[in-house]
């Protein structure tokens, strides 16, 4: 089988078993009201909609030094750098709000050479109105979790992340990675 094709398996299957552990997470008529109308795909998957497009766009009407300024490096030139390796983790994370459909977070990182650690290295959400808002990380994390259980690897980093406290939340901790000069500034979770 083609590499790139074994990884598209693997992250196809990610994002199922996360479709999976949200749907059995609703229990509420309010959770139904958050979760509903979700779609997780590949960044450059076009089932829903140009993610890069929205991105570029849209985000850009909400950012703001209360609520993020953007990121450094734009996410076209982001995607198409990571892309480049058939292994690497891509996420878009899409929701239906009022009938349009809103890309909610969008998520890269690579794994390891080895693969013993899959690294989380771009996270952004939208600022706009969505029914997740402030909840776009559980389907981000969850997913890379399943990836990297997929994979074989032993653990999840966080690569520099802007607010630590929201990662520690769902069980990250601080990371000393041995391979990097003066140890980065990572978050891991431990899999099991």
């Amino acid at each position: 089988m083609d590499n790139r094709a074994y990884f598209y398996t693997l992250k196809t299957a990610a994002r199922a078993r996360t479709v999976n552990a949200l749907n059995a997470r609703i229990s509420t008529a309010a959770d139904r009201q958050r979760w509903s109308g979700l779609t997780l795909c590949s960044i450059l998957g076009e089932e829903v909609g140009d993610a890069l497009e929205f991105a570029e766009t849209r985000w850009r009407k909400f950012y703001s030094d209360s609520t993020h300024p953007g990121l450094i490096k734009k996410w076209r030139a982001l995607t198409y750098a990571h892309i480049q390796a058939p292994d690497h983790f891509d996420l878009a994370v899409w929701q239906n709000v009022n009938g349009e459909q809103v890309l909610v977070a969008l998520a890269l990182g690579n794994p390891s050479h080895a693969r013993t650690h899959l690294t989380i290295k771009w996270v952004e959400r939208y600022f706009g109105h969505n029914h997740l808002s402030g909840r776009a990380l559980i389907p981000i994390l969850t997913c890379a979790e399943e990836y990297a259980k997929l994979l074989g690897s032993e653990r999840v980093l966080i690569k520099d992340p802007v607010d630590p406290g929201k990662y520690t939340r769902y069980g990250y901790a601080p990371y000393r990675h041995s391979g990097v000069p003066h140890g980065g500034n990572y978050l891991v979770m431990e899999l099991l």
